[in-house]
């Protein structure tokens, strides 16, 4: 568009700006103040105007160029107003879990994200960030990112091959040095897209410069490349407006308020701050979940180069997966499976002496924990109480993945049963399930219990030797077969008499008591 017919049509906006109302513009208004000029108008029409939110407009075309003339003002309109304030809300929530208005996620996940942000405390709201991401940025969505979007980036391409180390050796338990891998490459990404003119300007600056100019070229994009007036294109007037500039401001103010914040000035809880590693004041910027969310802002800004750029090389709708995403899945996959064979075999090595696997920066042995006990907690208990009769709920293990409890009914029937990652846990725990537990189990052999569970007067013992009471109004399903192969392998290791009576260890109690099958 030449300078000439802008000027034009800024002349027309200023008188525009003068009527009593903008509300009161009309095409014919618009038109004869267009003649008045000497333009050759070739249309004009009043129709809404805008790519998310829309606003009433008057587009007034003149060759092949057109101007959009907003009937609504930039300021003091009720329902711009509106939609400004719960931007805001929203990105105080995006703030406080430490994050950006996501790219490539349902509006029903964002949705749920958010809710429960909302009312949670900002360590509880990472929290749930964390439980609902987990099955958003899957290994799946990473390997995509990065063997699908990272190489349509001209200032990712030479760290693809980094990334697909650094994603593979994620999975193989190398995961700190995944995570030290990926951190410069947000500042180094950010240098490439940045003019050369740029280089010298600090790192803040630069973030500026580049997000400004992908917000700019979305604005035009916004009102169809028309001309608009400035006030319209500003990211202020389109962050309720538009739900790309939105996205773009509020991963503007991540870099700015979490990833590239001063070290005495940072406050966050997922201490993915660049100078803190940069200069090892801190280590929890080592937390595994800080791997997915690199692995998603790298991907962010492969987006944000290409609005930068003007040249919309990556899209805004998420990739499907192709053979090379697939191919790099699959190796984490297999690398993953070989991580968790490795660490049942040490888990199962430390079990042997009473101990917990040492704790890692990036593991603590929660995940793995949490897996074995989900297995166990089905094979051993949930399986053999239906088979006995009774109804069964699996609650949620706790934090450190220790123990996990169920409960079980039959009819006005209720008992809570706890089980533990293993034989050699606190004391203290065991007396705090013994308040609610009718019997207390933990996975594998026993490691001298007496030692750690004196003083409960529930049954204590291993989850293998244990078989269910059978309701009061209830019946054992007759020779069950997975009951069955219980009760047999039981009478093998000697844990029950030829009755079928089984041996306890402890005293019984009455949710406890020995049983006979029918």
């Amino acid at each position: 568009m030449t300078s000439d017919i802008s000027e034009h049509f800024q002349g027309i906006w200023r008188r525009a700006l003068n009527a009593p109302s903008l509300a009161a513009l009309t095409p014919e208004l618009i038109e004869s103040w267009a003649r008045e000029r000497g333009l050759n108008v070739t249309g004009v029409e009043e129709r809404e105007v805008g790519a998310f939110a829309t606003i009433p407009a008057i587009i007034l075309s003149v060759g092949d160029a057109k101007a959009c003339f907003p009937k609504s003002p930039t300021e003091d309109d009720p329902s711009w107003s509106s939609r400004r304030a719960l931007a805001d809300a929203e990105a105080a929530l995006w703030e406080k879990m430490e994050w950006f208005s996501p790219l490539w996620v349902p509006k029903r996940d964002v949705a749920k994200i958010l809710a429960t942000a909302r009312h949670s405390s900002r360590q509880q709201a990472l929290q749930w960030f964390q439980y609902h991401t987990s099955t958003l940025y899957t290994l799946s969505f990473q390997a995509i990112c990065i063997a699908q979007i990272l190489p349509q980036a001209r200032s990712l391409s030479e760290l693809c091959p980094l990334a697909r180390e650094a994603y593979l050796a994620f999975y193989n338990g190398y995961r700190a040095s995944s995570i030290a891998a990926l951190i410069p490459a947000i500042e180094g990404s950010l240098s490439r897209i940045a003019s050369p003119s740029e280089q010298d300007v600090s790192i803040p600056t630069k973030v500026d410069r580049v997000v400004d100019r992908a917000i700019a070229t979305a604005a035009k994009r916004h009102f169809e490349k028309m001309w608009v007036p400035a006030d319209y294109l500003s990211k202020d007037y389109l962050f309720g407006q538009d739900e790309r500039v939105f996205a773009f401001e509020t991963f503007r103010r991540w870099l700015h308020n979490s990833f590239f914040r001063k070290t005495d000035e940072y406050d966050g809880g997922t201490w993915l701050n660049r100078h803190m590693f940069a200069h090892g004041t801190h280590s929890l910027w080592q937390q595994s979940s800080n791997f997915e969310r690199l692995v998603v802002v790298l991907a962010t800004l492969a987006l944000i180069e290409s609005w930068h750029d003007d040249t919309h090389n990556v899209s805004l709708i998420f990739p499907v997966m192709d053979e090379d995403s697939k191919l790099l899945w699959q190796q984490a996959l297999a690398r993953g499976f070989g991580q968790m064979g490795l660490k049942r075999r040490e888990q199962r090595r430390f079990q042997k002496h009473g101990r917990l696997v040492p704790v890692m920066p990036t593991d603590d042995g929660g995940l793995l924990r949490r897996a074995l006990l989900a297995d166990d907690c089905i094979n051993e208990l949930v399986r053999p109480l239906r088979d006995s009769g009774w109804s069964v709920e699996i609650g949620e293990p706790d934090e450190k993945a220790l123990y996990v409890t169920v409960v079980a009914t039959a009819g006005d029937e209720r008992m809570t049963i706890a089980l533990l990652s293993g034989c050699a846990t606190d004391n203290a725990l065991y007396r705090k399930l013994a308040e609610t537990c009718a019997a207390i189990l933990y996975r594998g052999a026993p490691y001298n219990q007496q030692q750690f569970a004196y003083g409960i007067n529930v049954h204590v013992g291993p989850a293998a030797a244990w078989l269910p009471p059978v309701p009061r109004n209830g019946k054992r399903r007759f020779r069950s077969h997975p009951i069955w192969r219980r009760l047999q392998r039981l009478k093998g290791r000697g844990c029950v008499c030829r009755q079928g009576h089984q041996i306890r260890h402890s005293a019984p109690t009455a949710a406890s008591r020995t049983t006979t099958l029918d």
